[in-house]
């Protein structure tokens, strides 16, 4: 059961936001779950019964059917004694018992357990609060019952319950919990329990930290010792739901981790829901043991687990071992949720609302350490012969892994290209595998199977996902295919993806079956195909699949010889340049949209008419639910270059609001990985301007104490996001990035940005950089009698705004060696002929260095000197940033630290 971090402050399209929560399969309502690559199927589907990353078997899925014989009682009423007993296996292996539960009193014993309160929803879109009412849990002949109802309940918006939000919510439950009561490091947790059924049920026994050294969910692991989903649910005419679940969540943070699992089925098409089992968990240091009714039915070890967590903000390795090892503390928790991500979205989807009040039954909880050696839990193994292994995930690459670039880029041909991983996402009925197989003429080709319609394979990036626009856009991605058998009517999707929904595919069409067949496409089209189940579109910029197999249905295919082919691009285009950009001044800047996160329709957005303002972008907000932000149409982009100096400033104004409420402004890489600062509110009615400092508001990171994260410079997906905490009317102008400090033109070298330029008609103007003692290299502009024309420094990129810099000043050094008589020199800006403007220095007989400083507004509005002063630059169209022009006569004269000082 996961523990899926709050979605609420998460800015998400609100049309996709049912997709990308169901992306997130949650273990009985907690965490959010690994994400699959991207699915053909609408509704992504349970995937805790195999591996969720870097599987390199042919099939990591893992469903265990039993042919032993029960060992426990097939009565429904499960016998009740004054003492614990034993299980065989406990009893004969060593196992000492140290706690338990045998719930023969009256009441729930609060010594022992605690119960969550919330309406939460579990971070998985759950349908119930959980309260701590004796409708929704009790003890009764000698059994724990957790009932769900069908009722309308109001409660606290948060996972512990200490939120001043509230939601209201269809279904009550229980969720029991011994944290900070009992936790334990290795053992034996044995459960016995009766399940509940029904479509929408989702019963859950699990494990989760209560004090890791490795941080927050999943770096921090979970065990879930038995979980399943809408038990005895016929779905397509099919046999009833029977599986249960065993599974670990591990890795990163979310949304980043991992799981992996197995699912079993009773022996003799037993269904849990009709009788007590005994679910039980063997924890030793190094592995873990899965067992229903003493069958040993799952092994996990750390060779297939791992965690990766922040310290001090850097990425980190955990031991091996961790997040299951000696320095973690684990409780229990019991629960049963209502729909979600994995129960809502499986089997006939939904809640099925006349099949409740349902009920978990508990028999008993009993916990043993191992007498043999308690330290490491070692010594005390119960092995099952036919236990399946599950390999789990190898540790991903912290950082950047370095692919190859134009002209090739070959990902598979023999074999699978360093830097890439095979990876799948597949259900709990292992739909889809992979395997390499040899094939005659071709050596290795990659043969993929799927047996009904969820699931794909794909090539994952072993790193960060990595940055593909080095390849021009006419390259193309070629590879050989031959279908060997296929369902009527079956498509094959190929894909790329920057993580769900930001995928783009196409249909290939296949030759008849059993022949080869090449298939190309352009990065271009491809790309712009964009996501055909969900709106999203990949984005060369954050590539984390390189190469996705998504049939439609059932389908047996091969691949080979998959590559790239192509040229280097021309360069990547900077978004947002320095050293201003403005965000919103009348109109949204362009490569930006609209868009909010309105789960319960309580935000609006608009732009209205504002005396002496223009357009200002106006926020409502009824509740506590929701924000609205401006997206990067193709996010994530780079921002890392407002890192140094740069600046977020904006124009507020409130016009009403309620008491508390309070204004969080943020930039976002996708949740939890958001920056976030509480802006103070003025008294309604006064416009305020409000500045930070852009490195700032990152280092603050997520101030949402359920999920710690940061917003990436390098990958950012919402530049400005708008989040007030309850109900308030707000206005916003001028927002804007500006870069505080100096803009160097000119120190040595010219910046980066710009370029050097020159008009000289009639070829008596030069200009050289010649070293200068004590300051390097300078700026020479020699101009001979007769001369005309002029030398500049040009915007690369082409015209930019600089309506941020007017309060700055242009400043320089400059030096005049020599002049003729009637010789003036001429400053300029210029956004093209005659948008020109200019300052006149006069020459004097000092020949050493000077200052020269002017306010760029100033600067500006002198207008042309040889026109008029109507015929001005336009700041919001800059093309020379800075032009030296002398007149009037012959002119040696050189410049030196060139710069705008900016506010």
């Amino acid at each position: 059961m996961k523990i899926h971090q709050k979605m609420l402050a998460r800015p998400l399209v609100q049309a996709s936001l049912t997709l990308a929560l169901v992306s997130l399969i949650g273990c009985g309502g907690s965490s959010g779950g690994s994400k699959p690559a991207s699915s053909s199927s609408s509704v992504a589907t349970s995937a805790v019964s195999s591996s969720s990353a870097d599987a390199s078997s042919s099939d990591t899925s893992a469903v265990v059917e039993s042919s032993s014989s029960v060992t426990e009682s097939s009565s429904s009423t499960p016998a009740s004694s004054s003492a614990p007993a034993s299980s065989s296996a406990a009893s004969s292996n060593g196992w000492e018992l140290v706690w338990s539960d045998e719930f023969d009193g009256t009441s729930i014993d609060t010594s022992k357990w605690s119960y969550e309160q919330n309406c939460w929803g579990g971070g998985n879109n759950e349908q119930q609060c959980y309260t701590n009412r004796p409708d929704n849990s009790f003890v009764a002949d000698g059994v724990l019952n957790i009932v769900a109802k069908r009722e309308d309940f109001t409660g606290p918006d948060s996972p512990e319950g200490d939120s001043s939000s509230t939601k209201t919510l269809p279904y009550t439950s229980a969720r029991l919990r011994t944290k900070n009561i009992q936790e334990w490091t290795f053992g034996r947790f044995e459960i016995r329990a009766k399940l509940p059924f029904g479509q929408g049920t989702w019963p859950a026994i699990w494990m989760l930290p209560t004090d890791s050294p490795y941080g927050t969910w999943a770096s921090s692991g979970e065990i879930d010792i038995m979980e399943a989903v809408n038990l005895k649910t016929v779905t397509d005419g099919g046999a009833p739901e029977a599986a249960v679940h065993g599974t670990l969540h591990y890795g990163r943070n979310w949304p980043d981790n991992v799981q992996s699992g197995a699912a079993y089925l009773l022996p003799n098409n037993a269904n849990p829901a009709d009788d007590f089992h005994e679910y039980a968990v063997e924890w030793e240091e190094g592995e873990i043991r899965w067992y229903v009714d003493g069958v040993h039915f799952a092994t996990q070890r750390d060779t297939g687990w791992y965690g990766q967590y922040k310290v001090d903000g850097v990425l980190t390795d955990a031991p091996l071992g961790a997040p299951f090892d000696r320095f973690s503390r684990f409780h229990l928790l019991m629960n049963l949720a209502v729909g979600g991500n994995w129960a809502g979205n499986v089997n006939n989807k939904g809640v099925d609302e006349s099949v409740f009040p349902q009920t978990l039954q508990v028999d008993y909880v009993r916990v043993y350490q191992c007498s043999v050696s308690p330290v490491d839990g070692k010594g005390c193994a119960t092995i099952g012969e036919d236990a399946t292994f599950v390999e789990g995930n190898e540790r991903p690459i912290i950082g950047a892994v370095e692919l190859p670039g134009p002209p090739l880029f070959v990902m598979y041909d023999d074999e699978l290209a360093t830097g890439l991983r095979f990876d799948s996402y597949t259900t709990a009925a292992g739909q889809i595998s992979y395997s390499e197989v040899d094939e005659a003429g071709r050596g290795k080709v990659l043969n993929i199977v799927k047996t009904g319609t969820t699931g794909n394979v794909y090539f994952k990036v072993a790193g960060d996902p990595t940055d593909m626009r080095n390849w021009s856009t006419d390259s193309e991605l070629i590879f050989d295919v031959k279908v060997n058998s296929k369902a009527s009517g079956a498509n094959l999707l190929v894909k790329i993806d920057s993580g769900w929904p930001k995928v783009s595919d196409v249909v290939v069409p296949v030759a008849n079956n059993g022949e080869w067949k090449e298939f190309r496409i352009t990065l271009a089209d491809l790309i712009a195909d964009g996501n055909s189940i969900e709106p999203g579109k990949a984005t060369l910029a954050s590539i984390v699949n390189t190469f996705v197999v998504d049939p439609t249905d059932a389908m047996d295919v091969s691949f080979d010889n998959i590559r790239i082919e192509g040229s280097a691009s021309s360069g990547v285009d900077e978004f947002a340049s320095l050293p201003s950009f403005t965000l919103y001044d009348n109109s949204l800047a362009a490569g930006l949209q609209v868009q909010s996160f309105n789960p319960a329709g309580q935000i609006t957005a608009s732009e209205v008419d504002e005396a002496d303002h223009g357009k200002v972008f106006n926020v409502v907000k009824t509740g506590a639910q929701g924000n609205v932000f401006f997206n990067v149409v193709n996010a994530p982009v780079d921002l890392s270059h407002w890192s140094a100096n740069g600046e977020l400033v904006f124009n507020f104004k409130v016009n009403s609001k309620a008491v508390d409420t309070e204004l969080l402004i943020k930039m976002d890489s996708g949740w939890p990985n958001v920056s976030d600062v509480k802006v103070p509110l003025p008294a309604d009615g006064v416009w305020t301007e409000y500045r930070i400092a852009i490195a700032d508001l990152i280092d603050n990171g997520n101030s949402n104490s359920c999920c710690p994260g940061a917003a990436a410079l390098n990958a950012i997906t919402n530049m400005f996001v708008m989040e007030p905490t309850g109900a308030i009317d707000i206005v916003f102008d001028n927002i804007r990035f500006v870069a505080s400090g100096d803009y160097s033109i000119y120190d040595d070298a010219p910046n980066a940005e710009l370029n050097i330029q020159s008009y000289n008609p009639n070829g008596l103007v030069s200009t050289s950089s010649v070293a200068e003692t004590d300051r390097g290299n300078v700026f020479r502009v020699v101009k001979t009698a007769g001369g005309e024309g002029n030398a500049f420094f040009s915007n690369i990129a082409g015209a930019r705004d600089i309506s941020d810099w007017l309060n700055a000043e242009l400043v320089f050094d400059y030096k005049i060696s020599s002049y003729d008589t009637g010789a003036y020199l001429l400053i300029k800006m210029d956004s093209g002929w005659p948008k020109v403007s200019d300052v006149e220095i006069t020459p004097s007989a000092n020949t050493d260095w000077q200052e020269y400083r002017v306010r760029v507004a100033d600067l500006i509005n002198n207008g042309n000197h040889y026109t008029s002063q109507a015929d001005k630059a336009n700041p919001q169209q800059l093309l020379n940033l800075f032009v030296i022009e002398p007149q009037g006569a012959a002119m040696d004269v050189s410049f030196d630290n060139v710069r705008i000082v900016l506010e």
